[in-house]
């Protein structure tokens, strides 16, 4: 339930029959990592090998229980799993000799006495059936109107497409994968799709999601964190230096989120995990300082746009109902974020996102600005700038005075209070998949002075959707120190250490 996409061909085909009541799909394969290096692998022998791989499962399954699972081994080996969704498969009448044939360029024609084609009842016969199969192996078939993204989506079994860019991110990939496995949304409903792109670390982001992917799929993760846990707190306590001026109660919300007891599916693997890998020439460091100043917010929110789009358009599928974009650096989230945000049935809607602060700056502030109503002072500045030019909320030289959802939260808010938008943030989208079908992306280019995802709410906003997001329903995106605030921080530090003399 792993692949790692770098060729079209690894991607084993789906196929609908909608003569068959309710909905049935089949997921991508969990086994195309391992065969992904055979040459001339074909979809009907990808099908075979995942059937054979299947049972090969099964029976290690059952060695399990027969050892009554002392043998090591077992331990990579997932639980059964109940749900259709996971085993949709359909290998009904598949011959490998037949399809192997038409695939080396076979074709076959009968001509009569007459100069006509024509077959007889038996060859027509014959040929049918290997049209019937070829067709089943290589045709999918959809009825759009079912998958319009309903507001209980789990009772609905909407599959929901959850797509998560990547740079850098080695180090916080743990913290990622603990809040995957808490979405309470079930698991077999949701398809993972990563991008990794322009990264520096000299592959170690892509090596740890590989490595981690293959974990949450066999139900292994939660224990190999656990450990990593333990090391990192054997680590450098210099790394850690400024949560000595966090709040002590955001970190013991942080410490309450990752401890179990968690949710009875916690563990559970997800319908699919794809792993894609692009760059899109982003010079732009990850540094807070670096991604965060003005100069570069343009260029750097434009080619975040085409690695968006790049993504979306290779991983959608036609049976998605939904796409929920997350970023990387989220530290604490509800686990029923996606039921929480989809209920409302807005068609992109948006929660609050805030970040927590050392106590010398206050505790905490409003992080995702780009999540606003449109102004009229807004208006006249774009009129006053170049085409090409991206307003950016939250800087001096982009004074737009629009109300932003940050600045609304309250404490003790209700979390269902809801604000129509114009601009959303990236952090943590819900967005139905019809949006994208009909053309609605995140602009790589200037669209009406703005870039990406604020822009991605405009024009939905502009083509009749309904935009908005939660005031008080909150995400905690992580602490980065500043250099000011590293700064600031030694400085403590060597108050400290004087007064301790």
């Amino acid at each position: 339930m792993v692949v790692f996409v770098k060729d079209k061909r690894l991607e084993l085909p789906m196929h609908h029959d909608s003569k068959q009541k309710g909905n049935h799909f089949r997921p991508k394969s969990g086994f195309g990592l391992f065969f992904a290096k055979i040459n001339g692998l074909r979809y009907a022998k990808s099908r075979i090998v995942f059937l054979f791989a299947l049972v090969l499962v099964s029976t290690f399954l059952l060695l399990s229980k027969l050892v009554g699972g002392n043998v090591n081994l077992m331990q990579y080996i997932p639980t059964s799993l109940d749900e259709q969704e996971y085993y949709d498969y359909d290998f009904k009448g598949l011959d490998i000799d037949t399809i192997k044939k038409y695939d080396e360029g076979v074709s076959h024609y009968i001509i009569s006495k007459g100069g006509m084609e024509a077959l007889s009842s038996e060859d027509k016969e014959a040929f049918e059936r290997e049209a019937d199969m070829l067709l089943a192996s290589t045709t999918d078939l959809y009825d759009l109107s079912q998958y319009n993204g309903a507001s209980n989506g789990a009772a609905n079994r909407d599959h929901v497409l959850l797509c998560v860019p990547l740079r850098d991110a080695a180090s916080l990939l743990p913290m990622l994968f603990k809040n995957l496995m808490n979405l309470t949304y079930p698991h077999e409903l949701i398809d993972i799709a990563f991008l990794v792109s322009d990264c520096t670390d000299n592959g170690r982001t892509m090596s740890s999601l590989l490595d981690f992917s293959k974990e949450l799929q066999n139900g292994t993760l939660s224990k190999t964190l656990q450990d990593f846990e333990a090391d990192k707190d054997k680590g450098n306590s210099a790394e850690q230096l400024y949560l000595k001026y966090m709040g002590k109660d955001y970190l013991k919300m942080v410490k309450n989120a990752f401890n179990p007891p968690f949710h009875d599916d916690y563990d559970k693997p997800f319908r699919s995990i794809q792993i894609f890998e692009k760059d899109f020439g982003q010079q732009i460091g990850q540094g807070f300082s670096d991604r965060h100043a003005v100069k570069v917010q343009g260029v750097r929110r434009k080619l975040m746009g085409r690695a968006r789009n790049w993504l979306t358009a290779n991983a959608l599928k036609p049976y998605h109902s939904w796409v929920y974009w997350r970023d990387v650096d989220v530290e604490l989230c509800p686990g029923t974020v996606i039921e929480d945000l989809m209920k409302h049935d807005y068609d992109v809607i948006v929660p609050n996102v805030w970040r927590p602060l050392p106590t010398f700056l206050g505790g905490a502030q409003a992080y995702d600005l780009n999540s606003w109503v449109e102004s009229n002072e807004a208006i006249k500045l774009a009129k006053t700038l170049d085409e090409d030019d991206v307003i950016v909320e939250g800087y001096a030289e982009y004074p737009t005075w629009r109300v932003h959802l940050g600045y609304l939260r309250k404490d003790n808010g209700n979390p269902d209070d809801l604000l129509d938008l114009d601009g959303v943030g990236g952090v943590s989208i819900l967005a139905r998949a019809q949006l994208f079908r009909k053309g609605i992306h995140f602009p790589a280019f200037t669209f009406e002075n703005h870039a990406e995802t604020e822009a991605f709410g405009k024009m939905a906003k502009k083509m009749g959707f309904k935009v908005g997001g939660l005031m008080h329903y909150t995400l905690w995106h992580i602490y980065e120190p500043s250099d000011d605030d590293l700064r600031e921080i030694a400085k403590l530090e060597r108050e400290s250490r004087r007064n301790q003399r």
